[in-house]
This record gives structure tokens, C-alpha cells and sequence, in this order.
């Protein structure tokens, strides 16, 4: 019934589409890991899908796990699922995004990329750039949730104590996943230098729409009033009940463990809301 369901939901978006038109204006959506962007994604990408009878997909989206299993072919790395340094894979996918925006077909492109300040010097003027944020907590407490207990493919997919994972280097991380995506790939692999901080508050200015996932009423209206289009999201990947009993079991000083290991994107994130929100 689901397959049907979804199948049915196609035709109707792509019928309608055919009706009212696709959206003028090329997007490009910085999908940053674990901020609601599959569900977003889906809802961006139904404003441009057609009937294609005889030309290419007007639509791209970046597979996470190729790329990755890509990266390691071609550096001639092993990288295990609890892997810090992932710059093969990150310097791969901004030369993707290079590629994938020089496709004339491509109007709607997503991914995991990093900010790429020579893709945005290139195509900034071509495509509008789009993100959308949540709080870094909440983003590190779903990362780790999803990657020890739903993730589908075997390049993340972990089973750690949460206890350990405050403590591994990979679980500390996770707390400047921000600065990584949003700053861009670090020569040096150091996301935490003040100068890198700031780097990635500054590359913010360079997105025409920035959305918070507590506040998608506010990035809906946004987008409305840009593009002249209703987005309908649906919520996908749902937390299961498990995962929501194991948030009950963390406590404060878990907690404030978290927050100290979040510090950098918290920065990056309250900056954001102060420039992007509340003005």
C-alpha cells in the first residue's frame, strides 16, 4: 500500500507540475547531516520533477554512501564507519558539486557537500543557495540515535554506548559538523580554530534562504514569498519510541557533556538565528 501510496503521490506532483510549471529560478539545498533534510529535500525536489519523456532528470541528489565508497577507491583509504577524518570523502564531493552544477539540465540539486566558496564564485548566480539548521544538540543527539540504530548502510553504522560515544573521538566530532559544512574542506582537518569559526558564520551571507528547523512555518512563508510556490512537508524518518525512552536515559551530566563538545556549532547556530531569524 505504501509503494502505491507513493506512487500515486508522484503521478499527482508530476501531473501538476506539467499543469502550473516547475520553478523558474535553480536551487541548490547545502543538506547538512541530521537537520531534517530528507524530509525537506523530498518537498524542494517535488516543486521541479516532471514528465521526462526524452531529455535528462532535471533533478540530482548526491548518494552519501556512493561518494563515500568512491572517496576510498580512489584515495586507496579504509575508512571504518567511526572514522574522524573524512576529508577524501569531502574533497570528492565539493569536485562533485563542480560537475553537478556545470549539468545545464540540473534546476534542483541536494546533497552532503561542503561550502564551496568557488562553486558558490562560479554558479552563485545561477543557482540560490538554501540551507536549513537545527539545534546542535538536537542534531548530535540524532546523528548518534540514527547512526547506532536505523542507519541502512554499512559506511556509519555503528553500535557504541552513548557513554562511549561522549567520549570517542568521533562522538566529539560531531559538535562541529557545522563548522565542517559550512566552512568548508580544512586543509589542516582543524574545524575548531576561531578563524575557521568565523569563516563559516561569514559563508552564511552567501545563502539566499536559511530555515530553522523549529521554525518551518517561518522558512514555508519564506519560501512562498520568494519562489511563489507552497512547500509541503511531510515529516520522513520519524523517531521511532526506542530512541525516544534512550533520550529520557541521558542525564545532566551527559548533557552538559554534549554541550561542551557542541560548543562550536552552537556559536555558528546562535549566530545564525541572531542574523537569520530574528531580523
Amino acid at each position: 500500500f505504501r509503494v502505491f501510496l507513493e506512487t500515486f503521490q508522484n503521478v499527482s506532483i508530476k501531473t501538476r507540475n506539467l499543469l502550473k510549471g516547475t520553478l523558474d529560478r535553480k536551487i541548490y539545498f547545502h543538506h547538512i547531516p541530521k537537520c531534517g533534510g530528507t524530509s525537506l529535500n523530498r518537498a524542494l525536489q517535488s516543486c521541479y520533477v516532471k514528465w521526462n519523456l526524452w531529455e535528462s532528470s532535471n533533478v540530482l541528489n548526491l548518494n552519501s554512501g556512493a561518494s563515500w565508497k568512491s572517496a576510498q577507491a580512489l584515495s586507496k583509504q579504509v575508512l571504518p564507519p567511526d572514522v574522524v577524518d573524512d576529508s577524501a570523502v569531502m574533497k570528492l564531493r565539493e569536485e562533485l558539486l563542480f560537475y553537478f552544477m556545470s549539468l545545464g539540465h540540473v534546476h534542483y540539486l541536494s546533497g552532503q557537500f561542503p561550502f564551496s566558496v568557488l562553486a558558490h564564485e562560479h554558479y552563485g548566480d545561477k543557482f540560490d543557495f538554501m540551507t536549513v539548521l537545527r539545534d546542535p544538540v538536537d542534531r548530535w543527539l540524532s546523528s548518534y540515535f540514527y547512526n547506532n540504530y536505523r542507519q541502512p548502510s554499512d559506511y556509519r553504522k555503528l553500535s557504541m554506548p552513548i557513554e562511549d560515544y561522549i567520549d570517542s573521538e568521533l562522538g566529539r566530532s560531531q559538535g562541529y559538523e557545522y563548522a565542517k559544512f559550512l566552512g568548508g574542506v580544512a586543509k589542516d582537518g582543524d574545524f575548531m580554530t576561531p578563524a575557521f569559526i568565523q569563516q563559516a558564520k561569514d559563508n552564511l551571507h552567501k545563502f539566499q534562504v536559511i530555515g530553522f528547523l523549529d521554525h518551518m512555518d517561518t522558512f514555508k512563508l519564506q519560501f512562498q514569498k520568494r519562489y511563489g510556490a507552497e512547500l509541503r512537508i511531510k515529516t520522513l524518518n520519524k523517531r521511532p519510541e526506542k530512541e525516544k525512552v534512550l533520550n529520557e536515559m541521558i542525564d545532566e551530566k551527559m548533557m552538559a557533556s554534549i554541550r561542551e563538545i557542541c560548543h562550536a556549532d552552537i556559536e555558528i547556530y546562535d549566530y545564525a538565528i541572531d542574523n537569520f531569524l530574528r531580523n
